[in-house]
């Protein structure tokens, strides 16, 4: 096991890769970071503001870190029990010390924003794929095994935060505290000279300024006075392409696949990703999931929780022979179903982004607005905290 070896690039080399869309910007950052420095650090600006953040997803949760850490008054307001938003890590009904992703799980090594806030909370990472182990792959009935070499060669140098991607958001709110308030919806948000904010459970706040980071569908669910522009309301009615996605996991009592030098990973045309998240975990048990999105994942919800494990082995057993023998118990997570995210990730034509991307992230009064779908890199914890930081200067210096 190996900690964190992968260097940070550069603002300017981010944005190189990923470009910004109209009107957005980055913080800068500086490389290499020392643990007192955060990639977000707001100048203070010796000007106290009142803040509610509605959301305590990683968007959320990165600026309002920013703006507390500025000297500003800060609520973060979370409807689930939990924080992390699509960051969501299994650790039930596993073996001890085991755990797998539902949500965000591997980091590409140019994320330096993700990588910076997990050396800043002095978070350890590792290499997410193994490098020894045959990889599979399933196609048109037949199976085939890939050595690491050639299996790797066709993905990026991902990383993986040691203990589960979870410890980075319980990073953000152990430093928040009782800032972030859960179990609180928002349903109502009221602007004038101050802004009203008003939650499911009839608590009131009162701010100057508000950042509503939740996923656009949800944004129906929340009443805003005045309205929102009519370009915000087509996007959050359904003219905003998202995607879905779903993960089943398996917990066996062998990791029978070993036997024939199989590490548990791989690939189907279903199509799905194969992954296996005990690779490095220490015991006899292991944990294999099927990651699988758009329609696959849409005819998988379809089914309750029983026939959708029965379905997952019944297909395993075509190249994974003894998988229905060895498997203890399952659980699955649809990002779709969830009714805190209704979907997995933004994913917009390209006409809805060009028509609707820029409006989405542009404030209506002292209301702002962020989160992964108006970033740079959609789908990513990275473009969740790019998208807050941005959020967060636009705040602190308006």
């Amino acid at each position: 096991m190996r900690g964190c070896a992968v260097e940070s690039v550069g603002r300017r080399e981010f944005v190189r890769r990923f470009g910004g869309l109209a009107g957005l910007g980055l913080i800068a950052c500086s490389s290499p970071l020392e643990p007192e420095d955060s990639p977000g650090a707001l100048t203070p600006t010796g000007r106290t503001l009142r803040i509610v953040v509605v959301g305590a997803g990683i968007s959320g949760l990165a600026a309002a870190y920013e703006l507390s850490r500025a000297g500003h008054e800060v609520t973060v307001l979370e409807a689930r029990e939990r924080v992390g938003g699509r960051v969501l890590t299994l650790r039930s009904p596993f073996a001890a010390g085991h755990s797998a992703e539902a949500g965000a799980a591997r980091i590409p090594p140019e994320h330096d924003l993700t990588l910076g806030y997990a050396r800043h909370f002095r978070l350890e990472t590792d290499r997410f794929y193994p490098e020894d182990g045959l990889f599979l792959r399933f196609q048109d009935g037949a199976r085939s095994t890939v050595p690491p070499s050639s299996f790797l060669s066709e993905w990026p140098d991902f990383v993986k935060i040691l203990g589960g991607s979870d410890r980075l958001p319980a990073a953000f709110a152990a430093e928040l505290g009782n800032r972030v308030v859960s179990s609180s919806p928002v349903t109502e948000i009221v602007a004038g000279s101050t802004v009203r904010v008003t939650t499911g459970n009839g608590q009131s706040y009162e701010s100057d300024r508000v950042l509503v980071t939740v996923p656009v569908p949800l944004l129906s669910g929340i009443r805003f006075s005045p309205a929102l522009s009519a370009a915000k309301a087509e996007a959050m009615n359904g003219g905003f392409g998202y995607q879905s996605a779903t993960r089943v996991f398996v917990r066996f009592r062998a990791r029978f696949w070993e036997a024939e030098g199989l590490n548990g990973w791989g690939t189907s045309d279903w199509p799905e990703e194969l992954w296996h998240p005990t690779w490095d975990a220490s015991g006899p048990e292991g944990i294999l999931l099927t990651y699988v999105r758009g329609d696959r994942a849409d005819r998988l919800d379809a089914l309750d929780q029983e026939a959708r494990l029965a379905r997952v082995l019944a297909h395993w057993e075509s190249f994974l022979p003894g998988a229905s023998a060895h498997a203890m118990s399952g659980v699955s997570h649809s990002w779709q179903r969830d009714p805190w995210s209704r979907a997995a990730w933004a994913d917009p034509t390209p006409t809805q982004d060009s028509q609707l991307a820029s409006e989405l992230a542009r404030p209506e009064g002292p209301v702002h607005f962020a989160g992964e779908h108006i970033s740079a890199a959609r789908g990513w914890i990275n473009g969740a905290i790019e998208s807050g930081l941005r959020a967060a200067e636009e705040i602190h210096r308006g």
